[in-house]
């Protein structure tokens, strides 16, 4: 019995050494829980601290009441807390815009997050533009009890953009629109009319005093163009190329537009202009486009081409050349098949050269067509490959060629891609299969042309990381060709920002181009963009945009694009 009551002691006494030993190591796993707690805890003030610090942050209730402001909310708006705190947030909104806030507050109110980009007003009066980003907050029983916005300001952003469109759709001579605004508008608006006013001769005024004067006499009969229809609203003028003014018509009838041109070129002609203590009499050659609007510039350009050969004024008539086109595209569609067919759809390379290390760093490949006669470039086949679907055979045939052509080389090489590219599986497919096939996608930059067509950035987006995850690296191309945005830059992942080569071929003779390129390129350092010069084809142009600080350089002054790059 004795030994029973020991046994059933011992038991007891092991039991409780093991509660002991649980207690004591559930009070050490506790303590290192709350230790940790705190060292995460204190992780998400510094978070939060540095949160409130750079955003500019407030919260609001139901009725969109400001419950709580920042320090930066106040210096921004320049409000005081006591001046903010319970009144509608509509104190601060700018120009109102019913239709976004309507979609603002039927997104949170069903407890969504809604972003976006908005102008507000400060105490002063005077605007600015912040990304927003408003969340609802939910109680425990999932029910939203207030609003928290987290935005940060973007005018400098805006303000630059602003800037860059208004010098990429104004004339830089005469300041009215150029030919990108002319594009533009002729895209906005409908039941148009189109009449380009030719000055005579003008290539012989320039040679006869000059250059100068001549921009004088442009400004001169802008002004005058300028002058006479402002007081019509549906009437517009622009400077589309050097001597060459548009006359864009909205809503009038046919016979009145012709007579009004008509009228504008008499008034321009009966008197003579006076620039620099010289007189001359200006004669203007007109043509006109009733066509619909997706054809009206172009239709346009060929009669005034038709016009200024046969001396005539003229309405386009869309079957003047109608069979001629025709041929054309039956005779480029078979040459291209043909040649993809037998391979003759090749790259040729073009060397881009880095100013810092003074040497060709990487090169582009460039579609060619080459046969047993003649090299072509893409000019004569291009556009119609597109309208007859080779586009893509001559894209990937690109793709091929230059993976095969750089797989031993130590140089890097870009391929261009265009939207419609990116929007075609076949494509990225073909270009991810060939990537990890030759497994040098570090060696590789993949150079997206920059357009309006792109809308589907988280599309665009996710196609960029997946190259990135391949190493590649990706250039904006033809940035700066008129419909050029630096928000496009912010909303897209880019290594190199390539400046439109119609800027730089003119950069010497045109301070509104020099002006456009300083302001990319500073745009870019400040982005940490490398950007790269295109269409250098002479040392004073070589000299001038290595002055306003392009890393790298491209164009025939360095290299001619060629098929072999060590011949």
């Amino acid at each position: 019995m004795e030994i029973i009551f020991i046994a059933l002691l011992l038991i007891i006494v092991f039991f409780l050494v093991v509660l002991i030993i649980i207690k004591y190591k559930s009070s050490q796993d506790m303590q290192s829980e709350i230790e940790d707690l705190k060292r995460k805890n204190n992780i998400l003030r510094q978070y939060n601290k540095a949160t409130k610090t750079s955003n500019i942050i407030s919260n609001s209730d139901l009725k969109g009441n400001i419950t709580y402001v920042n320090d930066k909310f106040c210096e921004v708006a320049m409000y005081t807390r006591e001046e903010i705190m319970g009144k509608p947030h509509n104190l601060i909104r700018g120009e109102p815009d019913g239709k976004i806030f309507k979609e603002m507050w039927e997104t949170i109110q069903s407890g969504k997050v809604w972003k976006g980009n908005l102008k507000n007003t400060k105490k002063d009066g005077s605007f600015y533009y912040i990304n927003t980003t408003i969340s609802p907050i939910f109680d425990e029983n999932g029910k939203i009890f207030e609003y928290v916005a987290i935005r940060h300001e973007i005018t400098d952003l805006v303000q630059k953009t602003n800037e860059l469109n208004r010098i990429l759709r104004e004339d830089y001579l005469t300041g009215i629109g150029n030919r990108y605004k002319l594009i533009e508008d002729i895209s906005k608006k409908e039941s148009l009319s189109i009449a380009l006013l030719d000055i005579k001769n003008f290539s012989e005024l320039n040679d006869l005093f000059g250059y100068q004067f001549g921009d004088m006499v442009l400004k001169l009969v802008a002004r005058k163009i300028e002058d006479l229809i402002k007081k019509y609203k549906n009437y517009s003028v622009y400077r589309v190329t050097s001597d060459v003014f548009a006359i864009l018509a909205q809503d009038v009838k046919r016979e009145d537009f012709i007579e009004f041109v008509k009228e504008i070129s008499l008034i321009v002609s009966e008197k003579p202009f006076s620039a620099n203590r010289r007189q001359v009499f200006i004669s203007l050659a007109y043509c006109f486009s009733f066509e619909e609007k997706s054809q009206l510039l172009e239709s346009v350009n060929i009669i005034r081409k038709y016009a200024k050969k046969h001396k005539n004024h003229i309405i386009y008539d869309k079957n003047l050349n109608i069979e001629k086109e025709y041929e054309n595209n039956i005779y480029w569609t078979q040459r291209v098949k043909t040649a993809l067919e037998k391979e003759q759809i090749i790259p040729f390379f073009q060397g881009i050269y880095n100013l810092k290390t003074q040497k060709i760093e990487k090169y582009e490949a460039l579609a060619r067509l080459k046969d047993d006669n003649s090299t072509i470039t893409p000019y004569f086949f291009l556009d119609i490959s597109k309208k007859s679907g080779q586009y893509k055979d001559i894209t990937k045939s690109v793709i091929e060629k230059s993976f095969e052509y750089f797989k031993d080389k130590d140089y890097e090489f870009s391929i261009n891609l265009a939207f419609e590219d990116i929007l075609d599986d076949e494509v990225k497919e073909f270009l991810i299969k060939k990537i990890e096939d030759y497994n040098i996608g570090s060696k590789l930059v993949v150079e997206i042309v920059e357009s309006e067509e792109v809308e589907d950035f988280e599309l665009l987006n996710e196609f960029l990381e997946l190259l990135s995850s391949y190493g590649c690296k990706i250039a904006i191309d033809d940035f700066g060709s008129g419909y050029s945005n630096f928000e496009y830059l912010t909303k897209m992942r880019a290594d190199y920002i390539k400046i439109d080569g119609s800027l730089i071929k003119d950069i010497l003779d045109s301070k509104g181009n020099q002006n456009i390129v300083s302001m990319i390129i500073g745009f870019a350092k400040e982005q940490g963009f490398k950007t790269i010069a295109e269409f250098v084809w002479s040392k004073e142009i070589f000299d001038k945009v290595e002055e306003l600080g392009v890393d790298y350089i491209q164009g025939y002054y360095i290299s001619e694009p060629k098929e072999n790059i060590d011949a």
